[in-house]
């Protein structure tokens, strides 16, 4: 068996802007915050709450709720520690879970809306590795096959982005549903949003192109702990760039640098009336690379 050594992600301290407002100690109902604050008195930038169940977490807020890097720690002596948006776990992170049974599961990976896609799972007994499992995700293309909602959230209490009659082709992201939703793409308007999988027909699965070497090393990172990107869109139409749980929309022939932590990600580019294309491709600490995407190809309905 092996010997499990956790590690954790440090939270970096930096230097809080101007506009917002530092402060030594602030309640709210029942729980205690100390940290930066916004015009509105909501936190924003770094900080720590203490909630009402003792609960604490140390990282960065946007206007009241988690986001960022940050570190939340449970009573019952759960941590997560990793990004966060809007409140959710998402994005690259470490979930540390402590069961009935007095085993521990330590999750690592990518998580998207409080849930890992893609990553490894490990419990451990004592400190020692008892099982593991790799966890990942398909994509397929899919129909509509009833008049349904496209939703902005895995849930009928969120907006409604718009309605989708029958026939409209859907570009399933994953196959692992939360709360019996699935994410989607329009095909045709290259909206993403949720739907319930009741509505829809699973196609054929999208192949994902491992390791294509169309990153090409461009230099030595100044931070170790981020490679920068650099993203050219070298077309006429608009993309989305979905890579890891965060999603980038480029204009046309738009070129932009992306700050992404070193590590392994799947990554799904999509346009109107384009089927996506869907890559692996395994970021190197300390080095920064560059990929141009070319639209050549628009789906035929």
């Amino acid at each position: 068996m092996k010997k499990i050594i956790l590690l954790f992600i440090l939270i970096p301290i930096l230097s809080i802007g101007q506009d917002k407002k530092c402060i030594t100690e602030i309640t709210y109902v029942n729980d205690k915050y100390k940290g930066c604050i916004n015009d509105s008195g909501n936190p924003e930038g770094y900080g720590i709450m203490t909630f009402e169940n003792n609960d604490v977490y140390v990282g960065f807020w946007k206007n009241g709720k988690r986001e960022g890097l940050g570190k939340l720690t449970t009573n019952e002596g759960n941590i997560y520690e990793g990004n966060w948006r809007e409140n959710i776990k998402n994005g690259k992170g470490i979930l540390i879970k402590k069961n009935e049974d007095g085993t521990t599961t330590t999750s690592k990976g990518i998580f998207e809306n409080n849930i890992i896609i893609e990553g490894k799972s490990v419990v451990s007994l004592n400190g020692y590795e008892i099982a593991n499992s790799t966890i990942s995700y398909k994509s397929y293309t899919g129909i509509v096959n009833r008049e349904i909602n496209l939703l902005k959230g895995p849930g009928s209490d969120y907006e409604v982005i718009k309605i989708l009659i029958p026939g409209i082709q859907l570009f399933i992201v994953s196959d692992k549903t939360v709360n019996d939703y699935y994410n989607v793409i329009d095909v045709i308007t290259n909206e993403e949003g949720y739907v319930n999988k009741d509505y829809v027909e699973l196609g054929k699965e999208i192949v994902v192109k491992e390791d294509t070497g169309n990153f090409k090393v461009t230099g030595v990172s100044d931070n170790p702990e981020l490679s920068k990107v650099n993203i050219f869109n070298n077309t006429k139409v608009k993309a989305s760039i979905k890579m890891g749980a965060s999603n980038y929309l480029f204009s046309p022939y738009e070129k932009r640098d992306l700050n992404i932590p070193p590590g392994e990600y799947k990554i799904i580019v999509s346009s109107p009336n384009v089927i996506p294309f869907i890559e692996k491709v395994e970021f190197e600490s300390g080095k920064n690379y560059m990929r141009e995407y070319i639209i050549i190809k628009t789906n035929k309905n």
